[in-house]
C-alpha cells in the first residue's frame, strides 16, 4: 500500500506561500471546491485550507477542515509532484468525505492540464 501519510512538510503554512498561489490566480470551482493551483520547486504536492466563518462556528469549520484533509491524504498518490493547493470549501451543505475526495482529483485535473497549457503557449509580445 502506498505511504498515505500527512507530514508537515505537505502543509502549506506561511502567508507568503498562500499569496504566491493566489498571485497566479490558476483556479477553478465544482460547487463543492474553490481550488487554487500553482507550482513549487519542491519535491512535495502540498495543501492549504482556507474555511471562513460563513460555514459556522469553530467546531463546524474544523470538522470541514479535517474532511479536506483527509481526502488530501487519501488521494495525494495521484497528484503531480511539486504543486502547491489552496482548497475553500464552497457549500458546506455538500460536505462530506466522498465530495471532498472526487472534488479534489477532478479539480486538480483540471488545473494541471490549464497550467501546461498556459506553459506551452508563447507569451504574446506587448
Amino acid at each position: 500500500m502506498p505511504n498515505a501519510t500527512f507530514p508537515p512538510t505537505a502543509r502549506l503554512r506561511s502567508s507568503r506561500d498562500f499569496e504566491r498561489v493566489y498571485a497566479i490566480k490558476c483556479k477553478a470551482a465544482d460547487g463543492v471546491l474553490l481550488m487554487f493551483l500553482a507550482r513549487n520547486d519542491l519535491t512535495a504536492t502540498r495543501i492549504g485550507l482556507s474555511v471562513s466563518k460563513k460555514h459556522g462556528g469553530a467546531i463546524e469549520r474544523n470538522r470541514l477542515k479535517r474532511w479536506l484533509r483527509e481526502a488530501f491524504r487519501l488521494e495525494r498518490q495521484q497528484f503531480p509532484i511539486g504543486l502547491d493547493l489552496i482548497a475553500i470549501p464552497l457549500a458546506a451543505d455538500r460536505a462530506s468525505l466522498t465530495a471532498y475526495r472526487q472534488s479534489l482529483v477532478g479539480l486538480v485535473k483540471r488545473l494541471t492540464k490549464r497550467l501546461e497549457r498556459e506553459q506551452r503557449t508563447p507569451e504574446m509580445p506587448p
